[in-house]
C-alpha cells in the first residue's frame, strides 16, 4: 500500500492536490459523480468546476463563483467558491434576477438553442473516423475534444443555475399554501426526457424478444462457459458475443439482433459505469450491461411505457386543477407563473446527463483511446487504455514530440511513459481500498446555501454543521431525505457499481451509495432505491419519482451510510414519504 503522503497527494495533478492551505476551505466527497478514485486522465479532464464558473459568471450569480476542486486520496472534493461581500452580492442580485426571469419566461428557446450546440458540436466528433487520421490531426481532434467538453460543461450549468431556482422558486411558492416538496413533485412528473426515451427503447427490445420468441437465447448464452468465474471484462464480452451468435442462426434473431445495434447506433455512446471519468467503457464498446437488462426486463414481464405515462401525466393535471383552485385569486397568476417555470425546466435535470455526462465524455474517450491505440503502436502502451493513466497535458506532450521529430520522440518517451502508467495504476488500485472522509477543511461562519450544492448533492447548512444527524439513532433504522413518496417492503439488492447491475432481479429493493445515468434503466424494473448519497434533485430522487417508485436519498446526511448497515437479502420498508428505511427481517 502506498504511504500516507502519497495517499492524500497522488502525484499525477499536483495543482488540484489537497495541501495545507486548503484546509482553511469546506470540500466534500463527490461520491455521486466520482467514486471509485479518478483515474489521472479523469481527474485532469474534470471540467464541470470550470463550467460552474463560467456559468455564475455569465449569469452574474449573487451567491457564489461556482466551484473548485481538490485532489485527496485520488477522489474528487469539490468546494464552493462562495461570494462573502455583501456589497458585491447586492450589486449582482438585480443583473441575476433580470437574466433568470429571461431564462425562464423563453425556456423552450434559450434550451433549444443549448441542445442544438451540444449536438452539432458532439456530431462533429462523432462523424470523424479517428482511426484513419494522421497523428498531427488526431492530435487537432483531441484538442477539440477537451474545448467542446469545456463548453458542455459550460451549457450544463448555464442552463442547471436557472432550472434549479425555478425549482427552489416553486417550492417556496408551495410551501405558502402548506403544498409539501414530497407534494410538490407531482406536479413535474410525466415529461420527456432523453434518459427515459432510451429506457422506453430498451423495454421495446425486451418486448420484441419475446414476440419473437427469442427470450430464450438469453438464458443459454449465460449457461455457455465457465459460470464460476467472476463477471469481468473479458467474460462479459465472451456473453454478448454468444448472445449475438445464437441471434444470428435464426432469421428473427437476425432482426432482432439488427434492431439492437441500431439501437446502440443512437443510444450507445453512454457509460457503463463512472460518470465523470473517461476511463470506463460505452455501451458501444461493452453492450452487455444493456443486453443484460434486457434480459431482466424480459424476466420482469412487461412495463407499458405509453400506460405508465398517460397514468402520471392524468394524476398531475388532476393535482394542478385541484390545487389551483384552492390558491387564493390574488396569488393564482404568481402561482401559475412559478408552475410553468419550474415545469419547463424540470426535465433538464435528466436530458443533461443524456447530452454532457454520457455523449460528451464519450466523444472525449473515443479521442483518446485511439491516442492510445497511436501509443501502443510505439510500444509506450502494453494496452490502449494504459493511456487514461496519464494526464491530457501529458498526452498532449507527448504526441506533439512525435509529430516533431518521431525517432527522438519515441527514444524521449518510450521509457518514461511505461514506467509512470505502472507506478500509477498501483496507486490508483491501492486507492480503491481507502474509505475517505465525507468533509474536509473548515466549515464556515457564514451559511452555505448554494441551490446546487442542496439539492444536488443534499449538503444544506444543517447538514455541514452536523445538526441534522439523527439522534439517539434506532438499530436497523435509517433516515435520509423524502426523494420520492409511497411505502414498500421487499428484500434488499445490495450494490456499489456497474459491476452488480447484473444482480439486480426484478422487484429489488435498491440499497446504493448514489445512483448515476448509467444506472437509469435499473428503476423500470425495482420497487425502490435507498441511497448514501443525494438531494431532492439527485438521480435517483428524480428517477424514482418519475417510476413512481418509493426513494430515501442522502442517508449520510444523518450520519449514516445505509450500504454499511444493509445487507442483500434483508427484507426491508422504504417509506418514501417520511425518508425513513427500516430493516423489518434478517
Amino acid at each position: 500500500m502506498t504511504n500516507e503522503n502519497q495517499t492524500h497527494m497522488v502525484e499525477w495533478l499536483p495543482e488540484n492536490s489537497y495541501r495545507k492551505e486548503d484546509e482553511a476551505k469546506l470540500w466534500f466527497h463527490d461520491v455521486l459523480h466520482n467514486n471509485p478514485p479518478s483515474s489521472p486522465m479523469g481527474a485532469s479532464v474534470y471540467h464541470w468546476p470550470r463550467g460552474t464558473q463560467v456559468a455564475s459568471e455569465w449569469m452574474s450569480f449573487p451567491y457564489s463563483r461556482g466551484f473548485d476542486y481538490k485532489l485527496y486520496d485520488g477522489r474528487i472534493y469539490p468546494g464552493v467558491l462562495p461570494i462573502t461581500d455583501p456589497e458585491e452580492t447586492k450589486a449582482k442580485e438585480p443583473v441575476f434576477a433580470e437574466k433568470l426571469l429571461k431564462a425562464l419566461d423563453n425556456w423552450p428557446q434559450f434550451y433549444a438553442d443549448g441542445v442544438k450546440e451540444w449536438t452539432n458540436s458532439l456530431s462533429y466528433l462523432r462523424g470523424i473516423n479517428k482511426r484513419s487520421l494522421p497523428l498531427d490531426r488526431l492530435l487537432m481532434i483531441l484538442r477539440d475534444a477537451v474545448k467542446i467538453s469545456k463548453r458542455s460543461w459550460e451549457l450544463h450549468f448555464i442552463y442547471m443555475y436557472p432550472s434549479i431556482f425555478a425549482y427552489m422558486t416553486f417550492e417556496g411558492v408551495c410551501k405558502e399554501f402548506n403544498i409539501e416538496e414530497r407534494e410538490m413533485r407531482v406536479f413535474l412528473q410525466g415529461y420527456e426526457t432523453k434518459m427515459f426515451e432510451i429506457d422506453r427503447a430498451m423495454w421495446k427490445l425486451a418486448d420484441l424478444a419475446q414476440e419473437m420468441k427469442l427470450s430464450s437465447v438469453f438464458d443459454l448464452a449465460e449457461k455457455i462457459g465457465d459460470d464460476k468465474q467472476p463477471m469481468n471484462e473479458a467474460k462479459r464480452a465472451e456473453r454478448t458475443k454468444n448472445i449475438k451468435r445464437l441471434m444470428n442462426e435464426s432469421d428473427l434473431g437476425k432482426v432482432w439482433w439488427n434492431q439492437f445495434e441500431n439501437f446502440l447506433e443512437q443510444y450507445g455512446r453512454r457509460t457503463t459505469a463512472a460518470l465523470f471519468d473517461p476511463y470506463y467503457m460505452t455501451w458501444n464498446e461493452d453492450p452487455y450491461p444493456a443486453l443484460s437488462t434486457i434480459n431482466t426486463y424480459i424476466q420482469k414481464g412487461g412495463f407499458d411505457f405509453e400506460e405508465h405515462t398517460k397514468k402520471i401525466i392524468a394524476e398531475r393535471d388532476k393535482f394542478i386543477e385541484e390545487t389551483i383552485v384552492k390558491i387564493p385569486d390574488k396569488d393564482k397568476e404568481r402561482f401559475k407563473t412559478a408552475l410553468k417555470h419550474a415545469q419547463y425546466s424540470y426535465p433538464f435535470n435528466e436530458d443533461h446527463n443524456f447530452y454532457v455526462e454520457q455523449w460528451t465524455y464519450t466523444e472525449l474517450r473515443y479521442a483518446i483511446m485511439e491516442c492510445g491505440y497511436r501509443l501502443m503502436k510505439f510500444k509506450m502502451l502494453k494496452k490502449p487504455d494504459d493511456v487514461f493513466f496519464l494526464t491530457i497535458a501529458e498526452l498532449e506532450q507527448v504526441l506533439e514530440d512525435i509529430i516533431l521529430s518521431p525517432t527522438m520522440g519515441v527514444q524521449d518517451h518510450s521509457l518514461r511513459i511505461p514506467n509512470t502508467v505502472y507506478t500509477r495504476k498501483q496507486i490508483w488500485q491501492d486507492l480503491h481500498e481507502v474509505k475517505c472522509p465525507a468533509i474536509l477543511g473548515t466549515v464556515p461562519e457564514g451559511r452555505v446555501d448554494d441551490p446546487v450544492f442542496i439539492k444536488i448533492w443534499g449538503m444544506t447548512d444543517e447538514v455541514i454543521r452536523g445538526s441534522a444527524n439523527t439522534k439517539d439513532r434506532v438499530a436497523g433504522r435509517f433516515e435520509g431525505f423524502p426523494g420520492a413518496p409511497g411505502v414498500i417492503e421487499g428484500i434488499a439488492r445490495v450494490i456499489f457499481g456497474y459491476e452488480g447491475f447484473m444482480d439486480v432481479q426484478p422487484d429489488d429493493v435498491l440499497v446504493a451509495p448514489f445512483t448515476t445515468p448509467a444506472w437509469t434503466p435499473l428503476f423500470s424494473k425495482i420497487k425502490g432505491v435507498v441511497t448514501d448519497s443525494g438531494g431532492m434533485l439527485a438521480h435517483a430522487a428524480i428517477c424514482a419519482r418519475e417510476y413512481n417508485i418509493p426513494a430515501v436519498v442522502g442517508t449520510i446526511t444523518r450520519g449514516a451510510r445505509v450500504t454499511e448497515y444493509i445487507k442483500t437479502g434483508q427484507r426491508i420498508r422504504i417509506d418514501g414519504t417520511k425518508g425513513v428505511v427500516e430493516v423489518i427481517e434478517e
